[in-house]
């Protein structure tokens, strides 16, 4: 299983319709047990002997069933594997309180081929016959899918559908399973008792795509897999007994936890064709031990943490049961069923609720296969993010939706590939990057050159006229600098669709040259060395707005807020603010110091950057906003949000110092920027203790409402405030107010070292979870960003060439989850808190390089963490660490090593070097052996929680 049970719970709170039913029909109902032990018999089949209709029993053995008309000649069959089929004629009215018994199929074999004794070697045979019997080919496939949820008697959540599944045998994240929903249903339910809850509650994670995540046989390697090899240690595995099931017998095995065994976290009977060896059937239930692993990691991670501190309530698990059965189609097998039943209990003080049993019920029945005309879906495809009670709609089709069971004749045209199923691919537009390659102009745009080096920029002065008709710009930008070195050529950067109409210096035009997005200025006579001199660029154009199918590409945004009114927001940190403005656009270079002006209609509200100055009429029907930026400020950062704010203000005291706090957000988000607001106090608090002081106290601190969250420099968006937000947790907040330390008050040199930025960045949303729920909701919620890590780039890009047009997003997660990992190499806090304040006031308004900070660190600290970083930043791979487990008496030999591509990597790691209690090894990339006392295989771990590694066992 990739994910043995993944959950994540989402605050959906849905409109329904409710189901009507047109033709007549019977209701069967009742309760089927074993004949001899008169339990319940889990998940047995109900259905028609001409296949046409069917349903199946719950986790109690019971079951409704509802027959049309139509189908009244047929005859019911009652099956399950390993009991005898049980068959009779349908009744001519509706039945209640069935009570349906069936017989154990044991059939005893006179001689055994092989060591009946002997359950893992059959166990071994199966899985090593797994290639023969499964089919490893991509397949199309029907299923019915039905999810029922309950708080004690009250049905919270009941949806059903037909599925269209694309299902691949490949686990990489570019060639998933796919899910598109064909027709489906839900009932209406009451909420009113208690939305939030009930909301948070109900909605799991896409169960869909999660059932499919339980096929054992393609997730064979999965850590928590009871069938991988490696996890046998933990159980016992005995044959039971052969079973007669049609013309098959059955080898039936029960695994068992060891005694003791912390790490069984299942108990399981598996069946398996004699003849073939062919997995068929699986029967899993969770230890107590599983029930422990699951509520420390599987219950939603962040969203969880986030949303049981919001509803104040606490979910823990207390049961899992799962069934998988296969079929063969052809020469091979392929998953059949899955079915889940899951039992929690909620907690909630605040609404006297004490261990309230909470159960889900997820089935998936595959009714059909096919591999003909294969093809993934273009469109259509079902959000695994989403709950199945969201996905699935309002939507009702009374000729479908007749009864509650599943249909086989009638969806065979249903699954036919819609028109747009699948388009050719449009135009293609190149874009720079390691697979592309990059162009003269990547150069142009992202080298340093003699002709950008030999001056530095002091001070801007951008003042423009914005056209929010024609959606053009017209201004200039005053550009004052120091000569470096002695030059009578320079280069600024305007993008090639940008006209510029003079640059003048001491009043004199300069003639200029442009080479793609680049602008050459001569000068008519050699600039002295030390001097400080200034040009003045006059342009026009309409500025390019961003396509989000590129990375990072950037643009101006326009839009409208609800009420219709125009909205404008300039985003450009990926294709730099030279597609906007002229300027030298080189992150390297950043002006002491800037003035804004914008020029807009009269009605609207512009924010800029720093403080405003001053508003003053321009005309009749404009009005100039003029902001004052006083510490430096790198050229994306600088920025314009137009709208039909309104204003509240705050002030944050510090000890001594008292921040003025300014919010702007739509009038009709006032009250609720008001409640998400409240956090700014406690997250200013949180940084400035693990940072050090707020960077930009004369320029005050912004937050504002805008069209794109972006990290403008004390000018901080946050986004669209919209209905149905949690407003108490806002890790966007959070995340782009923290870069006001990394990114803004100090920022990369190139954009290949994005990563200081984005990593600390989002390594600051873990402290602001840590700050305010404890150091486990942080650990959560570093945990949480292990899945979202893809290890397909290196996260340091490529210098010279603003290599940018990517997909960057393991500067985040992994960026943030190698700085936790260092944290954990230091081994302390103290230490590690004070590294990040004192690299914050090293390269305070100074731009930095990986290797600046790298080196910085290990100055700091005493130490060459050159290895450390290089592995993480420069590699696709995560270290590896090799361990091999031996029990010798009471004791335990590991033998272990790292396998990383930077030689001489050496990372310290923690174990479990006595039972419950970690401690450190120091492998290196050579084998090592140590002998730990009183240890058991099952006693020993990796700490995985705090170090973000990979672990095998060899």
């Amino acid at each position: 299983m990739k994910h043995y049970i993944g959950l994540c719970l989402l605050l959906l709170v849905l409109a329904t319709n409710q189901v009507v039913a047109q033709e007549k029909f019977i209701t069967l109902s009742g309760k089927i047990t074993d004949a001899g032990s008169h339990q319940p018999v889990i998940y047995a089949n109900i259905q028609l002997k001409s296949g046409s209709i069917g349903t199946v029993a719950n986790t109690a053995g019971d079951f409704i069933f509802k027959v049309a008309e139509k189908f009244w000649q047929d005859t019911l069959l009652i099956s399950c594997i390993g009991y005898k089929t049980v068959t009779l004629p349908l009744p001519s009215a509706s039945l209640q309180d069935m009570d349906i018994q069936l017989e154990p199929s044991v059939y005893l074999l006179p001689a055994v081929s092989v060591n009946v004794r002997d359950g893992f070697g059959l166990l071994r045979k199966m899985i090593s016959s797994i290639p023969a019997n499964y089919d490893t080919a991509d397949v199309r496939l029907t299923a019915f899918y039905r999810e029922n949820i309950r708080l004690m008697a009250d049905t919270i959540n009941f949806n059903e559908s037909v599925l269209d599944i694309y299902k691949t045998y490949h686990t990489g994240r570019d060639h998933k399973d796919q899910i598109h929903i064909i027709k489906g249903r839900k009932k209406k339910v009451d909420w009113s008792k208690d939305p939030q809850l009930y909301g948070w509650i109900s909605n799991i994670t896409n169960t869909a795509y999660s059932s499919l995540n339980e096929d054992l046989q393609k997730y064979l390697d999965a850590k928590n897999n009871i069938l991988n090899e490696r996890n046998f240690r933990y159980y016992t595995c005995d044959y039971k007994e052969t079973i007669r099931e049609g013309d098959h017998n059955l080898l039936v095995l029960t695994l068992q936890p060891k005694d003791d065994s912390r790490k069984a976290l299942v108990q399981a009977k598996i069946y398996i064709d004699e003849a073939t060896m062919a997995l068929v059937r699986c029967e899993l239930k969770t230890t107590p031990a599983g029930n422990d692993y699951l509520n420390r990691h599987q219950k939603g991670g962040i969203g969880y943490t986030i949303m049981s501190k919001i509803v104040k309530a606490t979910i823990d698990f207390t049961n899992i049961s799962l069934v998988i059965t296969y079929k063969q189609y052809g020469n091979k097998t392929y998953l059949s069923t899955v079915q889940r039943h899951w039992d929690w209990v909620v907690n909630s003080k605040k609404r006297g609720m004490k261990d309230v049993p909470w159960t889900g019920d997820f089935y998936l029945l595959v009714t059909d296969m096919t591999k003909d005309s294969l093809q993934r879906f273009a469109t259509g495809i079902s959000n695994d993010k989403a709950s199945m009670n969201n996905e699935v709609g309002n939507n009702y089709d009374p000729s479908f939706w007749e009864n509650y069971n599943i249909l086989l004749p009638e969806l065979q045209d249903s699954v036919k590939p819609k028109k747009d199923a699948a388009r050719p691919a449009g135009k293609v537009t190149h874009v720079s990057n390691r697979q592309n390659g990059f162009t003269r102009a990547d150069t142009l745009r992202g080298a340093l050159s003699p002709l950008r080096s030999c001056y530095d920029v002091s001070f801007y002065h951008l003042d423009v006229d914005l056209n929010m008709e024609t959606r053009s710009i017209a201004g200039s930008n005053q550009i004052r600098f120091k000569v470096v070195a002695p030059f009578n050529r320079m280069q600024i950067d305007l993008y090639a669709n940008m006209h510029i109409q003079k640059i003048l210096y001491e009043d004199q035009p300069l003639s200029f040259i442009r080479e793609e997005d680049a602008v050459f200025v001569s000068f008519p006579a050699t600039l002295s060395a030390g001097s400080e001199e200034t040009i003045t660029v006059y342009y026009d154009g309409i500025p390019q707005v961003p396509d989000f199918k590129i990375p990072m590409h950037g643009g101006i945004l326009w839009d409208k807020d609800e009420k219709g009114n125009p909205w404008v927001q300039v985003v450009c940190q990926g294709s730099g603010a030279s597609l906007w403005w002229p300027n030298k656009d080189h992150l390297s270079d950043e002006p002491d110091s800037m003035r804004i002006s914008i020029t807009i209609p009269n009605g609207f509200t512009e924010i800029s950057n720093g403080r405003l100055q001053r508003k003053t009429p321009a005309g009749s029907d404009k009005t100039r906003y003029e902001w004052l930026v006083t510490y430096p400020i790198n050229n994306y950062n600088a920025t314009f949000c137009i709208g039909k704010y309104t204003n509240f203000k705050d002030t944050y005291v510090s000890g001594h110092d008292t921040l003025t706090l300014d919010y702007y957000v739509m009038p009709y988000n006032v009250e609720r920027a008001r409640t998400m607001f409240a956090q700014v106090k406690p997250m200013l608090a949180c940084y400035e203790q693990h940072f050090g002081k707020y960077p930009f106290p004369r320029d005050g601190f912004t937050l504002l409402e805008g069209l794109y969250p972006m990290e403008h420099q004390s000018s901080v968006c946050i986004g669209k405030i919209k209905a149905g937000m949690q407003l108490d947790y806002t890790p966007l907040l959070w995340h782009e107010s923290a870069h006001e330390w990394w990114g803004n008050a100090i920022s990369c040199k190139d954009i290949a070292d994005m990563w200081i930025h984005e990593a600390f960045a989002t390594y600051a949303e873990s402290l602001m979870m840590e700050c305010s729920d404890g150091k486990d909701a942080g650990v959560a919620y570093l945990n949480a960003q292990k899945d979202g890590v893809k290890n397909r780039e290196p996260v340091v890009g490529v210098y010279n060439v603003n290599h940018i047009h990517y997909d960057i997003g393991d500067m985040y997660t992994k960026g943030s989850l190698l700085l936790n990992t260092f944290r954990f190499v230091l081994n302390n806090d103290t230490q590690w808190f004070t590294l990040l304040k004192d690299i914050q006031q090293h390269f305070r308004y100074q731009t930095l390089s990986s290797d600046d900070l790298v080196n910085y660190i290990s100055l700091r600290t005493g130490k060459d963490y050159t290895w450390f970083f290089d592995q993480y930043l420069k590699y696709t791979h995560i270290p590896k660490l090799e361990i091999s487990l031996k029990e010798k008496g009471n004791n335990l030999q590991l033998t272990y090593r790292w396998l990383a591509d930077v030689s001489g990597f050496k990372m310290p790691v923690k174990v479990t070097l006595a039972p419950e209690r970690f401690g450190f090894i120091y492998p290196t990339t050579q084998w090592q052996t140590i002998t730990l006392k009183q240890m058991r295989e099952d006693d020993f771990e990796v700490d995985e929680d705090h170090f973000y590694i990979q672990v095998t066992e060899v």
